[in-house]
């Protein structure tokens, strides 16, 4: 179960679908508060404002279809999980399309009982893909710093009489980067 507020924008044109997926995010997220979109106007406004934690859409919206929604939201914002719930994502072809323009996974609307728990697993996936992102940053960081500092002491050095420091920095940098 997730225990804080879960800001879950979404794409659904039918009320009675939005009321069904809302009990099945309520389950996983009690918490949860809801920003719906019922076409394309109203996403592509939202979309813009709303900042979710979450994307839930309809593959097949009255002029919009969930592929350019998806799109979309890969352009604005990368790594919000966005999942299909769809009537209509039967087609080999299309889920395979959409899996690789980055959708998180999709559920069909006859199986709303597992909504919860996909819901659960694609925030727990993105959750140790954003902690990995930022180890990755962190050690980013810290190898230009390092870098930074064995420039510096290159630079300023008049007879490299600090060449231990120099080593020393660099069998860090060296570690960080997994080189040796």
């Amino acid at each position: 179960m997730i225990e804080r507020t879960l800001k879950v924008l979404m794409l659904e044109d039918l009320k009675t679908d939005q009321e069904l997926i809302k009990r099945g995010v309520l389950k996983a997220a009690p918490e949860a508060v809801f920003i719906i979109a019922s076409n394309q106007e109203e996403f592509e406004d939202k979309i813009n404002w709303v900042g979710p934690d979450i994307i839930l859409a309809d593959y097949n919206v009255p002029g919009y279809n969930g592929l350019e929604a998806l799109l979309l939201v890969r352009e604005k914002m990368p790594h919000v999980p966005f999942v299909f719930v769809t009537g209509s994502l039967n087609d080999e072809e299309k889920v395979a399309e959409t899996i690789l323009n980055g959708a998180s996974g999709y559920i069909l609307k006859g199986n709303l009982s597992e909504l919860p728990d996909k819901i659960e697993h694609v925030l727990v996936r993105e959750e140790k893909r954003f902690k990995e992102r930022e180890a990755q940053v962190q050690k980013q960081r810290r190898k230009k710093l390092l870098l930074q500092k064995l420039n510096a002491l290159i630079e300023n050095s008049s007879e490299f009489s600090n060449k231990k420091d120099a080593v020393d920095i660099m069998q860090e940098v060296l570690q960080i980067t997994g080189v040796q």
